[in-house]
């Protein structure tokens, strides 16, 4: 028995550690169950769930909350029969939760040995996303994370530290490393500085995001005959507004004829449907698609909703397009090389 946690930074290959992990336990019939926080993380490892299902975890916590998993269950089967557990992306979940999952094992294997007695094996980096607080502020999201539940101190910590996506560029990797680890110097401001090798210059607003779209994309009509090159770039923004500005004006450069989806928006009461109906397409909800959809051969797009997160089919998924029906897009799962 052992309970582990993995310090991955991004790039360090934590995605190909777990995999080989999980790979050499199932291939000498020992089972073993992969979790993570998020769908997309899940559907990245063999036989990946999130977390929530299964554990049986409540969406809505509270101070007193458990997991719901009898002892005469097939899950409950499995988990006691499985001798690996493998959590992805735990610094995203919340201390009550790890504590939870901890009651759990102890009392589906009748034992208080720390997690059951399993080989549990954390996977996080406290870098990125932590646990997720309505209205909370920065200690608020510490507070609540990993770091300050009572099972941190009896976890054996591991490190994987090697970049390598940006072995060749080594001073851009160790510059992430020391944001990320809050060691990177700061202005009278206490903000840090970004290297004026990577500002695009502003002069004025469509000139610059001309310029950011040349230097990210520099050759569209050549990359849209390689879809792997287009979702191994990505241009971050701030705002759903400002996704929306850019994400048309990428289209509007990208090859090939567009197809245009629309929406059928309705109202509750038949007879407000003429009145309102202009009103309702300029609504976007969040976790919606916008009223008119653009889309051509070959460009990536999101899919928001967990169809089959077995197949890899979650909220966030990145598809390829490949052909268009008047009411179904065919798409392939995009692999990130």
């Amino acid at each position: 028995m052992g309970e582990f946690f993995i310090d991955c930074p991004g790039g360090t290959g934590k995605t190909f550690l777990y995999r080989a992990l999980l790979a050499g336990i199932r291939t000498k019939g020992v089972y073993s169950i992969s979790t993570a926080s998020s769908g997309v993380a899940a559907s990245i490892l063999p036989g990946g769930r999130t977390n929530h299902p299964r554990f049986k975890i409540p969406i809505d916590i509270d101070e007193n909350f458990t997991c719901n998993i009898s002892k005469q269950s097939s899950l409950a089967d499995l988990i006691r029969d499985s001798k690996l557990i493998v959590w992805y992306e735990v610094s995203m979940a919340k201390k009550r939760t790890i504590k939870a999952f901890d009651e759990l094992l102890k009392d589906l294997t009748s034992t208080n040995i720390l997690f059951g007695g399993k080989v549990v094996v954390f996977r996080g980096d406290f870098r990125q996303t932590l646990p997720v607080i309505r209205s909370g502020k920065k200690e608020d999201f510490i507070d609540e994370g990993l770091l300050y539940s009572h099972n941190w101190n009896h976890l054996e910590k591991l490190c994987l530290s090697e970049n390598m996506p940006a072995k060749k560029d080594l001073a851009f990797s160790e510059y992430l490393m020391r944001i990320g680890n809050g060691q990177e110097k700061t202005n009278n401001g206490n903000r840090i500085e970004i290297p004026q090798n990577f500002i695009i210059p502003f002069t004025n607003e469509i000139e610059s995001l001309n310029f950011l779209f040349n230097v990210t994309y520099p050759d569209l009509h050549t990359f849209f005959s390689n879809p792997s090159s287009i979702t191994s770039r990505v241009i971050l923004t701030t705002k759903n507004d400002f996704v929306d500005e850019i994400n048309d004006m990428l289209i509007h450069r990208f090859p090939n004829d567009a197809k245009v989806y629309t929406t059928i928006d309705e109202t509750m009461e038949p007879n407000d449907q003429c009145q309102f109906e202009d009103f309702l397409h300029t609504l976007q909800p969040a976790n919606l698609p916008p009223y008119r959809l653009t889309l051509k051969k070959n460009c990536p797009f999101i899919l928001l909703r967990n169809l089959n997160p077995s197949k890899g089919l979650c909220n966030g998924t990145r598809l390829i397009c490949h052909d268009f029906k008047t009411h179904v897009i065919s798409a392939t799962i995009a692999v990130v090389i």
